[in-house]
């Protein structure tokens, strides 16, 4: 009963906290550099600790994805207070990566994105005038610096990985936990994907809410891309196809992702609110949306009947929900 499960859902509120304002925009202080087709391609980051030291108390690595307006070091601060008050600093490895738009200016081997589509994992621009000619995939970036982080024998005791992000980053996270390989490369690490407060979901099927709560095949009427990736399964992406429908199913009803949203994630007139016709077949609001996503793949039974999900009290819509008792739970619990 989807609809029962979104009103009982409702009532389901934990954590405390008032969302405090929006970090200043700072650029990350260093370069992680990859190296594909023989060229040279970089993307910057803050972290906690020298990624090049070896730290043996460190037995989780937190990495923490920005959203729309791309203020990495804001992200970092939010990541890094949680930590504190979770009292972890010295078992944490903090880490947050900037993916930029083509419009943000970078240094000629800088990977960027066009139009945000790194949230989604699109691959980069090509560009001649700063000869970046290779295109690299912002999930494929981030593959590579985990892998990097877990071989380079530096944090021999590393046990857990947890992804986490919120709004364009949740959605990041969201569609990143179905299509990276990374948790079967990687047997003896246990990957955690936390999806907070995204704009809107990828599906595993074509069926959508309706007004009360069912889901059914919607009139896509002028709207026949609804179940297009990111939102659907149609038309992957050169990353995603890598992965295949089916995986991508199993992925999302196998795999540790928990999903929280702020009780008061609730404004129809935020600016960054997606308001697409494609969208809006998820719900109105984000709040909503989380709530029908949750019925969805609650439905499934390979599902399992998990409990990951949970509304967080006293949120609307800012990155330092990371720091709510709700997310630290989910963080640091096994």
């Amino acid at each position: 009963m989807p609809k029962l499960l979104v009103f009982s859902l409702l009532l389901l509120v934990s954590g405390a906290g008032t969302a405090q304002r929006r970090a200043e925009h700072r650029n990350c202080p260093n370069t992680f550099e990859m190296h594909k087709d023989n060229g040279e391609q970089d993307i910057s980051y803050a972290s906690s600790l020298r990624l090049n030291r070896k730290d043996t108390a460190v037995t989780t690595l937190l990495v923490y994805i920005h959203g729309l307006h791309r203020n990495a070091m804001g992200y970092f601060d939010y990541a890094e207070s949680a930590v504190r008050s979770a009292r972890q600093r010295k078992t944490t490895l903090v880490i947050a990566p900037q993916y930029v738009n083509e419009e943000d200016g970078q240094g000629g081997n800088d990977l960027c994105w066009r139009k945000a589509e790194w949230k989604d994992g699109y691959g980069s621009i090509s560009n001649e005038r700063k000869h970046q000619k290779v295109r690299m995939s912002s999930y494929e970036v981030l593959d590579s610096l985990v892998a990097a982080v877990l071989g380079s024998g530096n944090f021999p005791n590393l046990s857990r990985v947890v992804v986490a992000g919120h709004s364009a980053g949740g959605q990041f996270v969201d569609r990143y936990s179905a299509t990276t390989p990374l948790p079967e490369l990687y047997p003896a690490v246990h990957f955690r994907f936390i999806v907070m407060n995204p704009s809107s979901y990828l599906y595993p099927d074509n069926k959508r809410p309706d007004a009360d709560g069912n889901f059914i095949v919607p009139d896509s009427t002028g709207c026949e891309d609804y179940n297009r990736y990111p939102k659907g399964l149609t038309e992957l992406n050169t990353y995603a196809q890598a992965a295949g429908a089916d995986r991508i199913v199993h992925n999302i009803m196998q795999r540790d992702i928990v999903i929280l949203v702020g009780s008061e994630d609730t404004r129809i007139d935020d600016p960054d609110l997606d308001v697409s016709c494609a969208g809006n077949f998820q719900g109105k609001i984000r709040l909503v949306r989380a709530l029908y996503y949750i019925a969805c793949i609650s439905s499934y039974p390979e599902y399992g009947g998990k409990k990951n999900y949970n509304i967080v009290r006293g949120y609307s819509h800012e990155g330092d929900m990371i720091g709510s008792d709700e997310a630290i739970k989910w963080i640091f619990s096994q």
